[in-house]
């Protein structure tokens, strides 16, 4: 088999999964790629007064967010964009549609590869690694508690919770505003053994010393606990480390974050 030939089969092959047909807003264009459930990923070709554009139907983006994948900030956001934006696209935040860039007629065939590219690979938002997903927590966990408690409080993303405490640097800091005189509080991100434990060290510590002017407290991701050990957890629980746990309940943990810093007046 020469180069000629390969390249003839792989076309026909590509080809004859394709189908085109005519509906009210212009061309509706059926790929041989699937998502998850089986079904395959299509797109439309729509005429309008200033040429051509292709785009989906906006279920896709749509039934993410239904099932609560932050996809509006955070790294899924940024992740989205940059996927669509290499495909020279972008989505309607009101219709969830995604959509190309309006081109003449003659330009519309070469749009179509990168267009479904970009279709079959923002699939992949599902499909995290549990690491990417991780590090989300960190973004979601900020949003909530900004949106919940940004009167209240300052965000401090890098220094300890105060200077002679630095040997134990949590993931956050939140620190009251000064007319609120409450407790700042060192807070952890756990959803693996080594950050329970950075938690608990960091609580038995401040136990030890006998120190009040400060909270520590321990954010588990989510009921599941996969990366956390049943046994290390029961083992913090029983030293009474502050742990709400985040996924599912997140303004009554971010609220036990606000209890605990004293701050009373937040609902």
């Amino acid at each position: 088999m020469n180069s000629s030939e390969l390249s003839s089969l792989l076309c026909r092959s590509f080809c004859e999964e394709i189908t085109v047909r005519n509906v009210p807003s212009g061309l509706a264009i059926s790929t041989a790629f699937s998502d998850a459930s089986g079904d395959r990923i299509s797109f439309y070709a729509v005429e309008t007064n200033d040429g051509w554009r292709l785009e989906d139907d906006g279920d896709y983006l749509a039934g993410l967010i239904a099932r609560d994948v932050p996809i509006m900030d955070g790294i899924r956001s940024t992740l989205l964009d940059g996927i669509l934006a290499e495909g020279g696209a972008h989505w309607d935040q009101e219709t969830f549609e995604i959509r190309s860039e309006t081109v003449e007629k003659s330009r519309l065939s070469s749009q179509i590869v990168p267009f479904l590219s970009s279709l079959v690979r923002v699939r992949d938002l599902e499909l995290l690694s549990r690491e990417n997903v991780r590090s989300t927590f960190r973004e979601d966990f900020l949003s909530q508690s900004r949106e919940r408690l940004e009167d209240f409080i300052i965000v401090d993303e890098e220094g300890p919770v105060t200077r002679d405490f630095s040997e134990f640097p949590p993931d956050l800091v939140f620190r009251p505003k000064a007319e609120l005189g409450r407790y700042p509080a060192a807070i952890y991100l756990i959803n693996s053994n080594d950050k329970l434990n950075e938690a608990l060290l960091a609580w038995q510590e401040m136990q030890i010393q006998n120190r009040s002017d400060f909270k520590v407290i321990g954010v588990i991701e989510d009921a599941e606990m996969k990366g956390i050990s049943r046994k290390k957890f029961q083992r913090a629980q029983n030293r009474r480390l502050p742990m709400p746990i985040f996924r599912g309940d997140e303004d009554s943990a971010v609220s036990m974050v606000a209890k605990e810093m004293g701050l009373t007046s937040v609902h």
